[in-house]
C-alpha cells in the first residue's frame, strides 16, 4: 500500500493523520503516518506556525490487529515559532489525541495496559502480553500504573469500617465503604484511631457508622462523627460471645462428656468405579479354579500376641504431653509469685494466648482428640463379622469375598482389621461370645475408645438453635448440660442471647444482662460488661438492618488483590487497585 489515504477501519486515527505504507510482515504491521495539517500551535505561547524547520520519524506501539504488533512509524515536523516574545524557537507539532509527548506507545495502548495490570498484576500482565501480542515489562507497566489517579473523595451517608491485614497479628490497615453503593471508598493504611478520626471529621455528612466491636474504631467514630449513629455488627457480638464461651469451656473442660464417633459409611466416588485386582496371580488362580483354602486359626500368631513396644507417635506424643505439663506449672507457679501474662510470655517465649488459656483452666487443658476418619473398608465390616461368625477363619478367602462385593481399598488396611478382630476373638475366649446380632457400628470399629467433646464443638452446641441439630446432636446437648451446673447454665444464657438477637428483641437485652452478671460465671460477665460500655451500638444493632457484610465481602476482594501483587507492590498501588476497580 502507497500514497496518502485516510484511516482503516482496523486502524482507527485522529483527524488530518493519515496513512501513507503499511508494510506487514509474519509477526507485525509497520504502519507510516503523518499529520496533514498545514499548521501547529507553539506549547508555550500558543502562536501559530505554518514555517517548517524539518522532521523526524518517530516509532510508536499500538494496540495489536489480526493477531500481530502494530508499529507506527510517525512522521513527526518541527516548526519555527514567529513570535518575538516568545523564548521558544523551534517546536515539534504536538498529537496529543493520539500520543502524548515522548511516549513510546498511543494512549489507547496505554489504556488497555492499564486496564489488565488493573484485572491482573504487573508480573502476570508481563507473561500475559505476548499472547495477546503485545510487548510489555513489569517495570513498565508499574509505572503507567502509577501515573493514574485514584478516583475523587465522594460523600458517603451510611459507613461500613473494619480492618485488614498486612501480616496477620503484626500489621493492620482500615477498609472504609459505602453500605449503601456497596463499593470501597478509602483504604487507610493502619487502624489508629487517629489516622480514623481526621478522615471522619472531614466527612461530616455521614450519619451511619457499621462496625465492629474494636475499641478504637468505637472511640473515632465518636470523636470524628459524633452526629452518625454507631451501629454493633452482629456477627462480631456473636463471635465475642463465641470467645466467651469458649474460654468458659475450657476452664471446665476436665467437665466435658465423652461421646462416641461415628465412622462415616459413604464410599468416595473416586474409589467407586474401579476394582482392585487380586493380590497376587496365584491367589486369583485359585479363586478361579475353586481351589480351596486352607484352614487358619482364628487366634493371632504367637508373636503377634506377644505385648507390643508403644510406637514411635505415641512416644512424641507422651514427651510432647511431659513438656506441656511441665510448661503449665512453670506459668503457674510464675502467676503465683506476681507475674503477669505479659511478662510470663515474653520470659518463657510462648504466646500470651497460651499464657492466658493455662491460666485460666482449672487444671491442666489437655489437646482435644481428633475424631476418627472413616475408610473404604467400613461398609464391609459387617460383612467380614458375619463370615467370622461362620467360622471362616482365613483372611485370603476373607478378601477375594470382599472383593466380590464391590471393595476398592488396599489389602494392608484389610489385614489390619482382620489382625485386630483376631485378638478381639482371642480376649473373648471363644467364639460364641461374638455374638452375630452385634451391631453394624460395633462390628465397624471393634477397638474405637470414646473421645472427649472438644471445647469447639461444645462452644458450637452453645450457639447452635435446637431446631437445626440432629438428634446426636441434641443428645450431646443434653450430655453437656448434665455434665456441671456452670456448662448448664452458660448454655440456657447462651441460648437467650441467640434467640433474642435473631428475633430482634432489643426489650429484652437489659433483664440478660443481669442475668449474666449475676451468674457467677466470669466469662460472660465480662461479655455483659462488654455490652454495657459499647450499649448503645449494640441495642440498636437489634433494630437495624445495616450490617458489616458487605464490608467483610470487600475484605475478601482485597486480600486476592494483594496477594496478587505480593512482593512487589506498595500501599499506594493497592490502594489504587481497589479504589480503581470499585
Amino acid at each position: 500500500m502507497s500514497g496518502w489515504e485516510t484511516s482503516s477501519p482496523f486502524l482507527p486515527l485522529p483527524d488530518d493523520i493519515c496513512i501513507s505504507s503499511i508494510r506487514p510482515t509474519t509477526t507485525e504491521l509497520i504502519v507510516s503516518i503523518a499529520c496533514t495539517k498545514t499548521y501547529a500551535h507553539c506549547p508555550r505561547c500558543g502562536a501559530r506556525s505554518e514555517r517548517v524547520h524539518g522532521h523526524y520519524v518517530r516509532t510508536v506501539a499500538d494496540l495489536p490487529c489480526g493477531g500481530r504488533r502494530v508499529i507506527l512509524k510517525l512522521s513527526v515536523r518541527k516548526f519555527v515559532c514567529g513570535a518575538a516574545i516568545c523564548e521558544q524557537t523551534i517546536f515539534t507539532e504536538r498529537l496529543a489525541e493520539l500520543v502524548q509527548s515522548y511516549a513510546r506507545m498511543t494512549n489507547r495502548l496505554r489504556q488497555a495496559l492499564i486496564a489488565l495490570g488493573l484485572a491482573t498484576s504487573a508480573e502476570v500482565c508481563e507473561r500475559v502480553a505476548p499472547s495477546l501480542s503485545i510487548q510489555v515489562s513489569a517495570s513498565t507497566l508499574l509505572r503507567r500504573l502509577r501515573e493514574v489517579a485514584c478516583p475523587p473523595p465522594v460523600s458517603v451517608r451510611v459507613l461500613g469500617i473494619d480492618d485488614w491485614c498486612w501480616k496477620r497479628g503484626q500489621t493492620y490497615g482500615t477498609l472504609l465503604v459505602d453500605l449503601e453503593r456497596r463499593l470501597p471508598i478509602e483504604l487507610l493504611p493502619d487502624r489508629q484511631e487517629e489516622t480514623v478520626t481526621a478522615w471522619l471529621l472531614a466527612h461530616p455528612e455521614i450519619e451511619v457508622i457499621s462496625r465492629d466491636r474494636a475499641g478504637a474504631y468505637a472511640a473515632a467514630a465518636k470523636k470524628g462523627a459524633p452526629q452518625a449513629q454507631q451501629i454493633a455488627d452482629r456477627y462480631h457480638v456473636l463471635k465475642n460471645l463465641q470467645d466467651a464461651l469458649k474460654d468458659l469451656i475450657a476452664r471446665k473442660q476436665k467437665y466435658l462428656p465423652e461421646i462416641e464417633e461415628t465412622l462415616s459409611d459413604a464410599v468416595p466416588a473416586s474409589a467407586r468405579g474401579k476394582r482392585r485386582p487380586a493380590s497376587s496371580s496365584s491367589d486369583a488362580l485359585a479363586l478361579e479354579q475353586g481351589k480351596p483354602f486352607r484352614n487358619m486359626s482364628a487366634s493371632p500368631h504367637k508373636d503377634a500376641r506377644e505385648a507390643a513396644l508403644p510406637s514411635p507417635e505415641k512416644l512424641r506424643s507422651q514427651v510432647s504431653r511431659t513438656n506441656r505439663c511441665a510448661l503449665y506449672g512453670t506459668v503457674r507457679a510464675l502467676h503465683t509469685q506476681g507475674c503477669s501474662e505479659r511478662v510470663i510470655a515474653q520470659r518463657l517465649g510462648i504466646a500470651r494466648q497460651t499464657v492466658h488459656r493455662y491460666l485460666s483452666a482449672e487444671t491442666f487443658p489437655e489437646r482435644a482428640t481428633p475424631p476418627p476418619k472413616g475408610s473404604l473398608l467400613d461398609p464391609y465390616k459387617p460383612a467380614i463379622l458375619t463370615l467370622w461368625q461362620q467360622e471362616c477363619y482365613n483372611g485370603t478367602q476373607i478378601y477375594h469375598q470382599v472383593l466380590s462385593l464391590g471393595y476398592t481399598g488396599s489389602e494392608s488396611l484389610f489385614r489390619q482389621f482382620i489382625g485386630l478382630l483376631r485378638k478381639r476373638h482371642q480376649a473373648a475366649q471363644t467364639p460364641s461370645q461374638l455374638q452375630p446380632a452385634e451391631s453394624a457400628r460395633e462390628a465397624a470399629s471393634p477397638t474405637l475408645p470414646k473421645r472427649r467433646l472438644s471445647c469447639r464443638q461444645a462452644t458450637w452446641l452453645c450457639l447452635s438453635q435446637p431446631h437445626k441439630l440432629t438428634e446426636e446432636q441434641k443428645h450431646q446437648v443434653a450430655l453437656l448440660c448434665g455434665a456441671h451446673p456452670d456448662l448448664e447454665k452458660a448454655y440456657q444464657l447462651s441460648q437467650a442471647f441467640v434467640s433474642m438477637l435473631a428475633e430482634r428483641r432489643e426489650k429484652d437485652l437489659d433483664a440478660w444482662l443481669q442475668l449474666s452478671e449475676s451468674s457467677g460465671l466470669a466469662e460472660l460477665k465480662g461479655f455483659a460488661q462488654g455490652i454495657r460500655r459499647d450499649y448503645a451500638a449494640v441495642r440498636a444493632a437489634f433494630t437495624s438492618s445495616w450490617s458489616n457484610g458487605p464490608v467483610e465481602s470487600q475484605v475478601n476482594c482485597l486480600k486476592l488483590q494483594k496477594r496478587l501483587m505480593f512482593g512487589r507492590a506498595k500501599f499506594d498501588l493497592l490502594r489504587l487497585h481497589v479504589l480503581r476497580r470499585a
